[in-house]
């Protein structure tokens, strides 16, 4: 598996995990403590991986990469900037057979294919509900959101629903459990010791419940990196 990361954390999740990682560089139209994170610089689903025009000329070398996969690259023309909602275009996630984000705001060319594959589209105020979001599988996430977990819940995912405390993130009150955590090979990987956060009990129990083992990378508090964008 190849998989976009962010530059700052591309190579403990390569050590780690054994990844074939894409660092993402920073994205000067982003606020700087989000400016390299794989959930707000790229979305990929039906073979195609989807970025901001400039960024995509920026770093060609990495997207042809993925071209490399079999991946298309369409560039959106959502234009960025780092005042919330400008930065939300590729801020989509998707679970099953369903893409859900504040769709007002989500790019058109991500909406367009969703329609054209028949994915069900489900609006929420969360902006950023990738990095609210850990995927475990198709039936089943975790997330601090309410309005994600109510749109969960209505698809039949069995969703935990945790305190938004306990992750950090520079410049912001807290991080995101999605941005802080990633699933490989039947195994969680959170950037930093999760049984730091205070739902931790509840966490483990829904990892161990469906069949997953936890591990972590990085010796330190929980943050918030961005997760990765698996193709």
């Amino acid at each position: 598996m190849k998989a976009f990361v962010s530059s700052q954390i591309s190579s403990a999740v390569k050590r780690v995990c054994g990844i074939d990682v894409l660092p993402l560089e920073p994205y000067d139209k982003l606020d700087l403590p989000v400016a390299s994170h794989a959930d707000m610089l790229v979305f990929a689903f039906e073979g195609t991986v989807f970025c901001y025009n400039d960024y995509y000329l920026n770093n060609k070398s990495i997207f042809d990469e993925a071209e490399k996969c079999g991946y298309k690259i369409i560039c959106v023309k959502s234009e960025c900037d780092r005042k919330y909602p400008n930065d939300i275009s590729l801020n989509v996630l998707k679970i099953g057979d369903a893409l859900i984000g504040n769709l007002k705001h989500t790019a058109p060319e991500i909406l367009r294919l969703a329609e054209e594959k028949c994915y069900k589209l489900i609006n929420v105020k969360q902006g950023y509900s990738a990095c609210a979001t850990l995927v475990l599988n198709d039936k089943n996430a975790i997330t601090a959101d309410p309005s994600i977990y109510n749109a969960l819940k209505l698809l039949g995912v069995d969703v935990l629903l945790i305190n938004p405390n306990g992750i950090d993130l520079e410049g912001y009150n807290c991080g995101f459990i999605g941005g802080a955590s990633f699933v490989f090979e039947n195994t969680v990987y959170f950037f930093g010791d999760i049984k730091s956060h205070p739902s931790y009990n509840e966490i483990h129990d829904k990892i161990v419940a469906v069949g997953m083992t936890e591990k972590t990378i990085l010796s330190r508090y929980v943050y918030d990196f961005g997760g990765i964008r698996a193709i």
